[in-house]
């Protein structure tokens, strides 16, 4: 089984348009539409568009809760299960122009004490050997529920992913989470500068030696990915910048693919592989990739050992 859990999930609201944003304009978008969204929410998606079945969990509410579920109801193999909450989900706008992203996002409802049980409850299903995805932010006041929730489940034997705050890290890393995903080691903005090549690596295989089986981690914007484990610390490049459609996404796709690949295979370099071709189709395609774009890319993708 696979539990993906995004806290604060948005009802993600496209406007494109060809018309460059400037501030202090008013622009008319060419073409809008909704999607749901969240880093955990897209990891559903990438496993589904994989014909992977999971249950997609989180908080949603408010007026905009019933429409958010309904956009997943176009998914065959994402269960919903949510936990109910009385704010409401949060709308985040993404504004395309053709050559810019541009994101509003918004800080999402509070979550209470008894919601927060209630969402950990659903977790008691998950046995050794299940995976459960924690993507997206951990809200500051839910650090001590979110940590004693990831701990439980380590204890259990699940497979733990994380793509989340890296205070969560550093605090559930002794349990040995199965894969943690970054973006530039959390781009080192505690230390105040740009990583090199070798530092990146460094900091990767500090994480990999503090408990961690798989370490992934994107840079360049998402168009390059490293990944760190007792195997060794491999390399790939994944996009073409002039060939790419969208970048928004393509970690979640990354990530998805890693996990897809793993539940079929001990090969966690090819899991890798496999998940750089998730990212790279992704990057090439309006929305998530198809299974059959991921799988032209895979047959003639390589990746690189750096050490």
């Amino acid at each position: 089984m696979i539990i993906t859990c995004t806290l604060n999930p948005s009802l993600d609201y496209y406007m494109e348009t060809t018309h460059p944003l400037q501030a202090g304009e008013t622009i008319r978008s060419d073409l809008e539409y909704y999607e749901a969204g969240g880093k955990g929410i897209n990891v559903s998606i990438v496993l589904n568009n994989l014909q992977v079945p999971s249950r997609a969990t989180g908080f949603v509410g408010g007026f905009t809760k019933d429409f958010y579920i309904q956009l997943l109801e176009k998914y065959s193999y994402i269960q919903p299960n949510f936990t109910y909450i009385d704010g409401h989900t949060r709308i985040n706008v993404k504004f395309e122009d053709g050559k810019n992203e541009t994101e509003l996002n918004a800080a999402g409802p509070y979550v209470t004490n008894s919601d927060m049980e209630n969402l950990m409850l659903k977790t008691n299903r998950l046995d050794e050997g299940d995976y459960f995805v924690l993507g997206g932010g951990c809200q500051d006041y839910l650090m001590e529920y979110v940590t004693a929730m990831l701990e439980r489940l380590m204890n259990d034997g699940v497979r733990v992913c994380l793509d989340t705050n890296r205070r969560v890290l550093e605090a559930v890393q002794q349990y040995h989470p199965f894969l943690v995903k970054t973006r530039d080691v959390y781009e080192n903005r505690h230390a105040g500068k740009v990583l090199s090549k070798d530092e990146l690596i460094d900091a990767m295989l500090a994480i990999h030696q503090a408990g961690t089986s798989n370490v992934l981690c994107t840079t360049n914007g998402g168009r390059e990915a490293y990944y760190a484990s007792e195997k060794g610390v491999y390399y790939s490049k994944m996009t073409n910048h002039d060939r790419a459609v969208s970048m928004i996404g393509t970690g979640d796709a990354l990530v998805g693919g890693f996990l897809m690949s793993s539940l079929s295979s001990l090969d966690t370099v090819d899991a890798f592989r496999f998940g750089c071709c998730c990212s790279e189709a992704t990057a090439y395609s309006k929305g998530f990739a198809t299974r059959e774009k991921v799988m032209k890319l895979y047959e003639t993708s390589e990746v690189e050992k750096l050490r």
